[in-house]
């Protein structure tokens, strides 16, 4: 209760309106001789949102994946006390792929990174489409704990990046809320359906290769408009 009392009492302090226009990008351009320019570039409304889009797609996955995957475990047989230290002891993979996302981002920028997580991470929950024991389950838990944190900064700032203004960061919590929603609910039904958690798994691994379409359609569009934003870090 303290929390909301402490948030609600520091509204006052943030600004009644945007620094920047909404969808306003000022881009550092280098120079053929080698100097450099601030541009301001107008980035098209569909582009946020198609990073919200690939962030509730993601989310469907981060949603169905944790609220099944120690029933499904436990359905296949794998040692309790395992699960229970492999959703302990896997947090510190989260903790790791943060501080490994920020030194890649830098060298490497949001977009290609991000793909690769995602594809990554497909894999991870795919793997356990063909079945569940504790080896696949110690992969599974980990990959998806270190990628987990990878994807969730990568997306935000691809979305910070179209928008500085930050309205459709805003939104972004809404859209990892409602794929929390969705997806969860989408493999009750496959469980109510009698297909198994081998189904879910799918359901999961599908969702986050949606994801990562929506995201490559965001990024080489953004390669034909705006090519130094497309590849920002």
């Amino acid at each position: 209760m303290w929390g909301f009392v402490a948030g609600a009492a520091g509204v006052r302090w943030l600004p009644a309106r945007p620094h920047e226009s909404i969808l306003d990008a000022e881009l550092d351009v280098a120079e053929p001789s080698g100097g450099h320019h601030l541009e301001h570039r107008r980035v098209p409304a569909y582009i946020p949102w198609l990073g919200l889009a690939a962030i509730f797609f993601t989310y469907v996955n981060i949603g169905g994946y944790w609220t099944y995957i120690e029933l499904a475990a436990d359905d296949a047989g794998v040692a309790e006390g395992l699960m229970r230290g492999l959703l302990e002891w896997g947090s510190l993979a989260s903790i790791t792929g943060c501080l490994l996302a920020t030194r890649i981002s830098d060298r490497f920028g949001l977009a290609r990174p991000l793909m690769m997580t995602l594809a990554s991470m497909a894999l991870a929950v795919g793997l356990l489409h063909s079945g569940i024991d504790a080896g696949k389950v110690v992969v599974s838990i980990l990959s998806f704990n270190l990628l987990w944190t990878f994807v969730d900064i990568f997306q935000m700032s691809s979305v910070a990046n179209a928008d500085h203004s930050g309205v459709f960061a805003a939104l972004m919590p809404g859209a990892q809320g409602l794929g929390q929603i969705v997806g969860p609910n989408l493999a009750a039904s496959l469980l109510d359906a009698s297909l198994g958690y081998d189904a879910v798994f799918l359901l999961c691994a599908l969702s986050t290769l949606i994801g990562l379409a929506v995201y490559a359609a965001m990024y080489w569009r953004l390669r034909r408009l705006i090519p130094a934003l497309a590849d920002a870090s």
